[in-house]
Parts: structure tokens; sequence; C-alpha cells
């Protein structure tokens, strides 16, 4: 019987094992609900929120109905209503039916859009970009003779949704939008990859095995830009590098400043790659002033690449190391962003703190450099803090992380780690997964953040 318990165990086991690896990589995080009415879950962005919060004064009366083409939801005056998805906000003035303002949320033209009346004032105005649990205005009454409350209504293309039935389906999972802004997006993730050094004999076991099936996870989640982080060059880059020579699937930006060897320079431990067959990189403006001063020599001696840019951040003991940032265009829309990809010091070889403010105050400086552009900027990376990396770098609505929402404060999200993706400007997110999938497959000792991001220009 024992025997049989662990062929059974084990068997099981596999199972789990292959279905995450063979499943893409749209598991829906946050979808679990303590009970089936959807008010009461607890919802982080990008999924879908429920409009209104709070939950004892709460009330949907459920009266959609072919004449009345939404539900009333009510709840205390003066109460913020929220996005329920990722959209581009529409404003409209004194409607007849809605109240003072009513504002729309449209995923996309023909796509998702949900609407939110009986608004005292708006949040947002036309044409701004919205994540899920915005707040996009004050609720009020429609009439002096009725209760304070929200209309809340929900089309999918030509097609009136019944809202109630939708928020009971939708709530706390990846939003129905499977295009935003006019495109579906590309798949942007960060991961430490666990340098070859530091395990030789650990519970993780050798380089090469970790490396193969950390491959092969990418592909399996679909990822076109990876922020890497410990991408050891004399090991694991160069493994990587002899597969990648077979397929060229991947472009590669890294400290490389035209020598050849480590005692040059040469630096692979901080990479950005990018699938060749999705993403191509756009060659920088001579003397554009957007990175501090030497950071515009190219960080790959391929002229070809001449895209590939460094910036310098402090290390162990203060120590400068290069950092790759690169301009990138999506082919499918043809739409451009800069991506960063940094790995700021750790406590391991004494106290660190100053050294990682320092670093993300230079981090902070350079997204606002390149945002001024008018490009979106992505920034992914082991940032070896929660809040005092992603504070401030969200502040002032600089950017958001996957699971957050603009904020002129730090408005801290629920779930995190030390492992981030930060954007900046016209661009939004409609998944999010912290994968925890190689830390139990002995691939690495970090998740691999994974975020879908969709670029409005």
């Amino acid at each position: 019987m024992k025997t049989k318990s662990k062929v059974l165990i084990r068997a099981v086991t596999a199972t789990l094992a292959l279905g995450l690896l063979a499943s893409p990589a749209m598991v829906t995080s946050g979808s679990s609900a303590a009970t089936q009415d959807p008010k009461w879950r607890k919802v982080s962005a990008p999924n879908v929120f429920y409009p209104v919060t709070g939950t004892r004064n709460v009330k949907d009366l459920r009266n959609f109905s072919a004449r009345h083409r939404g539900t009333d939801i009510r709840t205390a005056c003066g109460a913020y209503a929220y996005a329920s998805h990722p959209g581009v906000a529409r404003v409209v003035s004194n409607p007849k039916w809605a109240g003072k303002y009513a504002v729309r949320i449209l995923s996309n033209s023909g796509g998702l859009m949900t609407t939110y009346a009986y608004l005292s004032r708006p949040h947002v105005t036309n044409g701004q970009i919205i994540q899920s649990g915005q707040s996009v205005g004050t609720i009020s009454r429609r009439s002096s003779r009725t209760p304070c409350g929200i209309y809340f209504a929900v089309k999918t293309g030509t097609t009136v949704r019944n809202p109630s039935s939708w928020l009971t389906n939708w709530v706390g999972k990846t939003p129905p939008v499977s295009r935003l802004f006019g495109n579906t997006g590309f798949n942007v993730a960060s991961f430490n990859i666990l340098g070859a050094s530091h395990t030789p004999n650990s519970r993780y076991g050798a380089y090469a095995g970790r490396l193969d099936r950390a491959m092969k996870l990418w592909d399996t989640r679909k990822l076109d830009v990876i922020g890497t982080q410990e991408f050891q060059e004399a090991t694991q880059w160069a493994r990587f590098q002899n597969a990648n020579k077979t397929t060229n699937k991947w472009g590669t930006c890294y400290w490389d400043p035209g020598a050849v060897g480590r005692d040059k320079g040469w630096d692979t431990e901080n990479a950005i790659l990018f699938r060749n067959s999705r993403m191509e990189v756009v060659p920088w403006q001579a003397g554009s002033g957007w990175l501090p001063s030497g950071g515009e020599k190219n960080a790959d001696n391929d002229d070809s690449n001449a895209g590939c840019k460094h910036f310098d951040i402090p290390y162990f003991s203060g120590n400068i190391r290069h950092v790759p940032v690169v301009l990138l265009r999506d082919k499918a829309t043809g739409r451009t962003a800069f991506f960063m990809n940094v790995h700021n010091p750790a406590n391991t070889r004494g106290p660190a703190q100053t050294y990682r403010d320092r670093a993300v105050r230079i981090e902070k400086d350079l997204m606002i450099k390149l945002r001024s552009t008018g490009r979106p900027v992505f920034l992914m990376g082991d940032f070896n803090d929660r809040e005092r990396a992603f504070c401030p770098l969200t502040a002032n609505k600089l950017s958001i992380s996957p699971n957050s929402i603009p904020s002129t404060t730090c408005r801290y999200p629920r779930q995190t780690s030390i492992d981030w993706i930060f954007a900046a400007g016209q661009t939004r997110f409609s998944y999010f997964l912290r994968d925890n999938y190689p830390k139990t497959a002995r691939i690495a000792d970090h998740p691999l953040v994974i975020a879908r991001a969709h670029l409005q220009n």
C-alpha cells in the first residue's frame, strides 16, 4: 500500500507540474472569491473590479431589463465609482438619463464598454487611459427624489450584457479585453535567473539544467521582452548564446563596450532579451541627451544594435554597474517604447540601503527623461526592495506596476515581492502574474514576474 501511495503521489505531482508548464501564462491572479457575491471579493489591478467599494451600504438592485439596460447599485452619497477594467475614458455631461455626469470606459473600438452614471463630478477626462480599479467619479443621485447610487452598464460590441451577471462572472478575474487600445499587447517579464556561481551544490542543482528549463518556460509563457538578472556570461550566457545561434529567436541588449572578455568590461548579468519575431531595435538619435553623461555609448558592439545603450547605478559597496536600456519597436503595431533593466544591491555583503536608494533615484530620473520623448518607458528588475522601490517610482503618477493604479502618493499594492515591472506613459496592463513555478520547479529562487502590456501610442 505504501508503495502504491508513493507512486500515485509522484504521478499526481508530475501531472500538475506538466500542466503548469503546458498551460499558457494566462493563469488568473486574484480570481478566487470568498463568496459568490462579487462585492465581497478582494481584487488587485489589472483584474476586474466591482464598480463600488464597501459592502454594508452597497446593494445591487438587479433591475436590468430590456428597457433599463443597466443596473442600479445603491451606495453612500460621495462614494467613488471605480473602473472595472482598463481602457479609455469618455465623459458625458448632463445626460437626461444619468444625472450630472456619466463616464464610459472603452477597451477598444467594438470591444468591452462599461458605463458609470449618476456622478456629481468625474475624476477623469476625455481620452484619458485608465487602469482597472482607478476612480472615475464621485457618486451622487439621479435626481433629488432618488437615493444615492450608481447606474452601471456593460456592452460587448453591440451586445448589451446583464451587468449583475457580468460582475458575478468576472470580478477578480483577468479582464475580457483581448484587444486594448487597438492591439493585443505583448508579454513583458522580469526574471532573476539565479547565477551559476551562487548555487553549484544547492537544492537548485547545476545551472545547465535550470537554464534549459527556463528557456522552455519563456516559450511556454509566450514572453516577448525579458529583463534578466544574474545571467552570468562565462557559463549561463554562453549556453544561452549557443542555443540561440541555431534559432536566432532572441535579440539581446547588455553591456559590451566593444571588447571581448570579462576583463575588458563585458557584462551580461543584467540583460534585456526580446523575441526577434515580435520586437526590433530602433536606433537612438545621436546626442539626444536622454542618458546621463557617458551613457549614450552603445551597450553592444554590434552597429546594427545601436538602440542598445547603458546607464550606471551603484552596486555592492557603491561600485558602478552598467545596466542596459533599449528602444524597441513592436512589429505588430509599429509602436515604440523604452525598456530598462536593473539589479539593485542586496545586503549580502553588508548594509546596502544607501546604494539601493541612490540607484532608485537614478532609475527614476532616467525614466522621467525618457518619458519626455513621448514614448512609454518600462523598468524591470530585482530591486531588493518593496515599498522603498515602489513608492519613489510611482509617486505623482510617474509610473504604475501591473498590479497598481496611478496615484499621487504611494498606493502600495496587495501582492508584492522585490521583483518589479514598472511602466510610465501611454501604456496599461491587461494581465499580471507573479509566477512561482520557477521556484517550485527549482529553476530559480525568484518568481517570474509577467505582465501583458498594451501601448496606446
